[in-house]
């Protein structure tokens, strides 16, 4: 007998929730004459995940209610259709526009969770300050940029980049489920004796979310996907992008698979 604890597939065939309009963006006229400071163009912009590092006001000093942002690594992410804020309460969304080193942001819209009060502090705070004219300076190289959003009021907030997987792996994602068996299989693994790899095999979804009969096999996956932690026991349907690794280390697959959303899960009766 099994025991549901989440079902979600109605919203398997959704893209990202709450996936902001389409942002109107222009290429900058021309670039800051400074090799150590370039403004950052719309691929820069988009390579990365930015988390913030620090938040400070027109004097230097920490706004402090950004500080739970910088521990639980507020990151904004930018996409061809508009950047989203990730790390606080709720997710925020809008579009924005890049043009002459300048980031011009709406007011932002966002999701209606309740939270702690810190973390709905952080929210506002961060609607607040990711809104209007904002001179962006990107520094650092690909293995490390940094980007600086300096308000007219004099307050900067600063962020680390972190590589896409776009950027990781040199292609774009194709999106589909994989069902992960509640236990893991016994598998050949070149590096590891007696490993145990998930079971998986690929599901499919009618256009209204409800899931099809399973055409596929089980399956061992010799490799992890990212974000995705397996427990013992719960059967589970994810939602993940497969990327072709255009130059993978030796020995590692020429596939990486990164998660997207839990889509349903189920524990097994013992």
């Amino acid at each position: 007998m099994k025991k549901p604890l989440l079902l979600a597939a109605a919203c398997a065939m959704l893209l990202q929730a709450c996936a902001p309009a389409t942002p109107t963006r222009e290429e900058p006229s021309a670039m800051s004459s400074s090799a150590s400071t370039p403004t950052p163009g719309p691929a820069s912009l988009t390579a990365y995940y930015w988390d913030l590092a620090s938040a400070t006001d027109a004097s230097g000093a920490p706004i402090a209610a950004l500080e739970p942002g910088v521990a639980r690594k507020l990151r904004l992410a930018f996409t061809d259709r508009g950047l989203s804020v990730h790390g606080g309460c709720n997710t925020q969304f809008g579009g924005y526009r890049y043009e002459n080193g300048v980031l011009r942001v709406a007011s932002l819209a966002s999701t209606m969770k309740a939270c702690e009060q810190s973390l709905m502090q952080l929210d506002a705070e961060i609607g607040r300050r990711l809104k209007g004219e904002l001179r962006a300076t990107l520094q650092g190289d690909a293995a490390a940029p940094r980007l600086a959003l300096q308000a007219q009021d004099g307050a900067v907030l600063r962020f680390s980049g972190v590589p896409t997987p776009e950027t990781r792996y040199g292609s774009v994602g194709e999106t589909l489920f994989l069902e992960v068996a509640a236990q893991r299989v016994q598998c050949s693994h070149p590096l590891m004796p007696d490993h145990r790899c998930l079971s998986v095999r690929e599901r499919r979804y009618a256009g209204n979310g409800v899931p099809l009969p399973a055409q596929e096999d089980w399956h061992p996956l010799y490799q992890s996907i990212d974000g995705y932690t397996h427990r013992d026991g719960v059967r589970t349907v994810l939602r993940v992008k497969r990327y072709e690794w255009k130059n993978p280390p030796a020995d590692a697959p020429s596939h990486a698979y990164v998660l997207d959303m839990v889509v349903e899960q189920e524990t097994e009766a013992k």
